[in-house]
């Protein structure tokens, strides 16, 4: 109980602290909106939104076999439909040389034996030669061409079963591979074709395709950030060596007074977010229900208290002042960069890329502009709420050992 009490009385006295520094209070708030609509304003205005260039992609058929010939059509027609991506069938030479001109931006080949593979239920392998010149475009078609291989493995699983079934009866070889090749027609163009392929995995680019909504609510996670932050900041009182001594003969500790300090980091800095997002909704209209307003506030709930503990623990084991916000800065800048809010995540390098779900401001703005802007209608948590224990656990300890440290 008196471990409460001493984290509601430090709460207390931050709270009082906050209303002294209402200037400063008012400089926060007005600030990082400020300098972010500049920002965002700047970056929308170098983004040409009528431009819709597409994606050209070659396909080399190395097997020409009926099958092969029959996929290639397939993707043809489907990516032609699409309009993202235009591909184009053609030998393992042109290709080359219309990269070397920069004229595509990657090349597929469906190699030798592919369609035998196929058929013994061997493990697929399409080779795909990327563009230097152009390296998103070039990452899109590799996850395009994942999909399709994850698509046709679907499709092979099933008619391996069938042929298993087919082998037993008393059917004649010509008679087999009629059947077989039906069989492949059926399952792979059905499997291919009823999840629309092209439109199910198109890597969705929000910052050209809306960028206006985008950065509006990557500003909004930008500011959130910097309240934290600042907020923090701002309740950072420098303590005599008498003033600490007397504060631990009543029982206060470093964990207690950290503590309620994210308290009302956190609460302060979220007030004014959910100021932010309503303001947000109702000047763009977004069809927002309550359960989505829910969804957000739970990942700026996991999002903020990760935030506030990275920050804390920097605190506890840095002496020095000023080399404390250095390396808070730091962290600050990384954990903004990783998210994906000023440099879309597509846009990073591609050695990146595959560690960037296992970031926490990552996974959080992902899912705040796929709740907000594409109209996700489930979330996921396990994640973040698993770092934020682990965070609260790692500061807790922290500060139990410099106290044992200093004393």
């Amino acid at each position: 109980m008196r471990k409460i009490n001493n984290i509601l009385f430090f709460i207390y006295q931050y709270l009082r602290q906050l209303q002294k520094k209402w200037k400063s209070l008012l400089l926060l708030f007005v600030f990082p909106i400020f300098i972010i609509s500049i920002g965002a304003f700047m970056v929308i205005s170098l983004i040409d939104t009528s431009t819709n260039s597409k994606i050209n992609v070659a396909l080399v058929d190395d097997d020409q076999t009926e099958e092969t010939k029959m996929i290639s059509s397939f993707l043809k027609t489907s990516f032609s439909h699409d309009g993202t991506i235009e591909m184009n069938l053609m030998d393992e030479e042109e290709a080359k040389k219309q990269i070397e001109d920069n004229r595509i931006s990657a090349y597929i080949i469906l190699p030798k034996h592919f369609t035998e593979s196929m058929y013994n239920g061997e493990s697929l392998t399409i080779p795909i030669v990327g563009n230097p010149q152009q390296t998103t475009n070039s990452f899109i078609v590799k996850e395009l061409v994942e999909s399709f291989t994850r698509y046709i493995e679907s499709a092979q699983a099933n008619i391996l079963t069938v042929y298993d079934y087919a082998r037993k009866t008393n059917m004649s070889d010509s008679e087999f591979q009629s059947y077989r090749y039906e069989l492949f027609m059926e399952f792979t163009l059905f499997t291919l074709g009823k999840d629309q392929l092209v439109k199910e995995k198109t890597v969705t680019n929000l910052a050209t395709s809306s960028p206006i909504h985008f950065f509006t609510f990557s500003g909004w996670f930008l500011a959130f950030t910097i309240w934290l932050f600042g907020f923090y900041e701002l309740l950072r009182k420098d303590e005599s060596i008498s003033l600490i001594i007397r504060l631990k003969l009543f029982g206060v500790t470093i964990w207690q007074k950290i503590l309620a300090r994210i308290i009302v980091s956190f609460a302060s800095s979220v007030v004014l977010a959910l100021i932010g997002l309503i303001a947000i909704t109702n000047y763009f209209t977004f069809e927002l229900y309550i359960i989505d307003y829910l969804r957000l506030l739970h990942y700026l709930t996991l999002y903020g208290f990760i935030l506030l503990v990275g920050i804390s623990i920097i605190d506890v084991w840095i002496k020095t002042k000023k080399m404390a916000i250095l390396i808070q800065v730091i962290f600050l800048f990384s954990v903004i960069i990783t998210s994906g809010s000023i440099i879309p995540s597509i846009y990073l390098p591609i050695s990146l890329q595959d560690y960037l779900p296992f970031i926490f401001s990552h996974e959080t703005f992902n899912w705040i502009t796929d709740i907000a802007l594409e109209g996700r209608n489930y979330a996921e948590y396990t994640s973040l709420t698993i770092t934020t224990i682990i965070g609260f656990i790692i500061l807790w300890i922290s500060t139990f050992v410099k106290e044992r440290w200093v004393s």
